[in-house]
């Protein structure tokens, strides 16, 4: 093969060191000398772009009849070479726009970059080459493996291999790093620097400061969308003070056999509670390996080969399947990572475990399970959740301000806690020229994100003990709605995607969800899934998901 960087031939008189020149005899010319010496050969014009329109009119004669004299009158035989061209006039023409099937990816249009192209060179050049082959944006997946590759690779050096660590990735880490690190116009060169950045610099500094314990140790890389934070749990150190109270304190319902929540609220770190884990583990993977989850993916696959397939609405969908079906498959994968590790082949007399360890895997795979049950249905996925309060009187709305605040920040610790990816959108307060109303509206995804969220749609009612077995009701209204697949498109924003949803989705009289009540006893009860609880403190805390009945619908 035979490589020419484009970039250096950008002078008028570029085509001498492709022919030669005549005052030389030694100079047969860099490109017809090598073809003379081995015509079956490719060639590659690299960037051609880049290169003075002289040589474009050069290469006239090449791709007309497939040969080309050097200055010394030397004919060149091209007939039984093949000639690649590239440009990178494709990757210019939106510097706004994301890549695979990020928002601004909606910019992307094959008839544009067509068009880029009829624009740059001479018509006689194009109509004379075979074929135009038009590469799309890079998609999620190819993104996540060129990721997953360059880890591999840093995880192997040498002052990593010899640490005795399991080195566990959470999504949001690996969202971060992606979104960081691939950009439209660099495509994933940046990943090298952001990955030297955000996890190699801070980790070597750890170390180098000798902040990092001994010992065979879990690692686990996460992040909170501005930084990568790498925790150090040992796996066979419980925690100090974490013992539950004793069975039956603070249960107020029968968990299923494989409802992992009762683990996120209390964890003992003993054997049972690993084999229920590895059991849920198992049953979600057998789901993952089965038929009809691979005819889906293949079938999702093949979708994105068809001709028109980047200027069709659906690519978001389609391409959005892939992205949760990838996502949910790595999850899987490192959580059976950490089962083994836990309680593998190489640790089968461990009987003590961290309980730290068990609520983070106990939480992965409740995640994983509801982001299974979520794709399997066809729900949707991520969400929009309004908090608000409107009262005609101004007394009672100041009043009721504060159960609102305490709403929003009963759903923020719960995100935060659920690693769920959130923004808020919109954020006012009671005042005169709002028609005394407080709301805030939030942008939430994550794997169970809509489901476990919808049922909050409704009333939620707090109660003060006004007289004897009388309260004093104060109501904040939360609204949830669906995430569109189509990304905010022109001058729309998340607002006013999330504000149009609203308008179109509210209506009627809204149901009693929960009725919050701390005096004269704690009290929670939820009308709409029939369950109720004393540990108010535990709801509030942001665990509202972790009660009741097993999740089985959106609806």
């Amino acid at each position: 093969m035979i490589r020419l960087d484009m970039s250096e031939f950008q002078s008028p008189n570029s085509s001498e060191r492709i022919l030669g020149t005549p005052e030389m005899v030694a100079d047969e010319g860099l490109l017809t000398s090598q073809v003379r010496k081995q015509p079956f050969t490719v060639i590659l014009l690299d960037e051609i772009e880049k290169s003075n329109p002289n040589i474009w009119n050069l290469f006239l004669q090449v791709f007309d009849d497939g040969r080309l004299t050097d200055a010394h009158g030397n004919t060149a035989d091209f007939r039984h070479s093949i000639i690649i061209m590239t440009t990178n006039l494709g990757a210019t023409i939106y510097s706004d726009s994301g890549i695979g099937f990020n928002p601004s990816a909606s910019a992307f249009s094959t008839t544009a970059v067509k068009q880029a192209i009829d624009k740059t060179f001479p018509k006689e050049l194009i109509n004379r080459i075979d074929r135009v082959v038009l590469f799309h944006p890079l998609s999620r997946n190819t993104m996540r493996q060129i990721l997953q590759n360059e880890l591999n690779g840093i995880l192997q050096r040498r002052g990593l291999r010899t640490k005795e660590w399991a080195v566990e990735w959470d999504d949001t880490a690996t969202e971060f790093l992606l979104n960081t690190g691939f950009t439209v116009d660099l495509g994933a060169r940046p990943l090298k620097r952001a990955i030297e950045r955000y996890l190699l610099s801070p980790l070597a500094a750890t170390i180098v400061n000798h902040q990092v314990p001994k010992g065979d140790q879990f690692l686990f890389i996460r992040s909170d969308g501005k930084r990568i934070n790498v925790e150090f749990v040992d796996p066979d150190t419980p925690e100090p003070g974490h013992l539950p109270p004793a069975d039956g304190a603070g249960r107020e319902y029968t968990a299923a056999e494989d409802d992992l929540r009762a683990l996120l609220l209390f964890q003992r770190g003993n054997l049972a509670e690993v084999e229920a884990l590895r059991s849920a583990h198992d049953k979600l993977r057998a789901q993952i390996d089965g038929e009809h989850w691979r005819e889906k993916k293949h079938d999702a696959l093949e979708k994105t080969n068809t001709a028109d397939f980047w200027e069709s609405e659906k690519r978001f969908s389609i391409l959005g399947d892939i992205e949760y079906m990838d996502r949910i498959e790595t999850g899987l994968d490192t959580a059976g990572s950490i089962l083994q590790r836990l309680n593998g082949p190489n640790n089968k007399n461990r009987t003590v475990f961290a309980p730290n360890l068990i609520r983070r895997l106990a939480q992965r795979l409740y995640l994983l399970q509801l982001a299974h049950l979520s794709f399997v249905q066809e729900l949707p996925r991520d969400a929009y959740l309004k908090i608000e309060v409107i009262s005609k009187s101004k007394r009672n709305a100041e009043a009721t301000m504060k159960y609102a605040l305490t709403m929003k920040e009963m759903y923020l610790k719960w995100a935060k806690a659920r690693r769920m990816r959130f923004s808020e959108l919109l954020s006012s307060g009671a005042d005169a020229g709002s028609g005394n109303s407080c709301r805030s509206i939030l942008a939430v995804s994550g794997f169970g994100a809509y489901l476990i969220l919808s049922p909050e749609s409704g009333l939620h009612v707090f109660e003060l003990p006004k007289a004897e077995k009388t309260f004093e009701r104060h109501n904040v209204r939360v609204s949830v709605v669906a995430q569109l697949e189509i990304p905010p498109l022109g001058s729309e924003t998340l607002l006013t995607q999330a504000e149009e949803r609203f308008r179109t989705e509210e209506g009627g009289t809204p149901r009693i969800v929960r009725y919050y009540r701390s005096e004269p006893s704690p009290l929670v009860r939820d009308t709409y899934r029939k369950w109720r609880t004393g540990r108010i403190d535990l709801v509030l805390d942001g665990n509202f998901d972790l009660f009741g009945p097993v999740l089985a619908s959106g609806s």
